[in-house]
């Protein structure tokens, strides 16, 4: 059995509410209704969520039809964070046209603190606003596993939700290989500190860039007295295992996600 964070039932409530809570500092907003909690961000409006808090297959034509008016008719992420719920709910909201998405695990530290290692020719340090852009590209070409210039529109709305975040508890860091950037890490910062992008370029992969950059983070919050750190990742991609043997073993938080998506469901429109 995976060890468990001494904690583990508090975290697990903390991270809940991160989902439930506006947090108006990074641009979040939410309202609860029927169904659950509705969520948007003031300066992206397709960014609409729902977080189900109680939901029975039968009631899933009013969710999606609710859905549909609160959000004008935009695409909408809605998400299940219980497994039971999940399985009872997830197959109506397919019948219903809503797209599976992938679940998403969180996961503690848990161990010793790890060793702080130099890399030959690596140098970390934390991105500043005249930095910014260089993260958003490690990030974009990171995620997109290309060196390929992304899109200026994606690199615009990157750019925007990160100085919100840099603004208030995001924290970031990119690695240099020479003077490359090369790979990036970002975390909310707090007595729980959430790790939620970790990207390395495609021509700086295999060197432990990722590695050095996450041990520094987990190193860190043992020094400043975090409670926690916690990763979110895909249970089922390879990630998961290299996240494990660094001490990530003990989930505290899941959740799986539907797309509705209104334009593309007629019969939904005229309910």
């Amino acid at each position: 059995m995976a060890a468990r964070h001494p904690e583990h039932d508090l975290l697990h409530q903390e991270v809940r509410s991160w989902y439930r809570t506006s947090a108006p500092q990074l641009g979040y907003y939410l309202v609860q209704r029927r169904f659950g909690f509705y969520r948007h961000h003031a300066n992206h409006p397709e960014s609409g969520r729902i977080i189900v808090e109680a939901l029975t297959p039968g009631e899933v034509p009013e969710l999606l039809a609710d859905a549909s008016s609160y959000f004008d008719n935009r695409a909408v992420d809605v998400w299940l964070d219980d497994k039971d719920l999940d399985a009872a709910v997830g197959p109506a909201l397919v019948a219903e046209g809503c797209s599976i998405d992938k679940a998403i695990t969180y996961l503690a530290h848990v161990g010793p603190r790890p060793e702080r290692v130099q890399l030959p020719g690596v140098t970390v340090e934390a991105v500043t606003p005249d930095t910014l852009l260089d993260y958003v590209l490690v990030k974009l070409k990171g995620f997109a596993n290309s060196e390929d210039a992304p899109a200026v529109e994606d690199v615009d709305k990157e750019l925007a939700v990160r100085r919100s975040e840099l603004a208030s508890l995001g924290r970031f860091l990119i690695a240099r290989f020479g003077d490359e950037p090369a790979a990036i890490l970002g975390y909310y910062d707090g007595s729980d500190r959430l790790v939620f992008n970790l990207a390395t370029r495609m021509p700086f992969r295999m060197r432990g860039i990722a590695r050095h950059l996450l041990c520094g983070v987990i190193a860190d919050s043992c020094d400043q007295g975090c409670r926690s750190a916690i990763i979110n990742t895909d249970p089922n991609d390879t990630p998961i295992q290299w996240y494990r043997r660094l001490g990530f073993t003990d989930e505290v938080y899941w959740r799986r996600s539907y797309l509705f998506e209104p334009a593309r469901n007629p019969l939904l429109l005229r309910r």
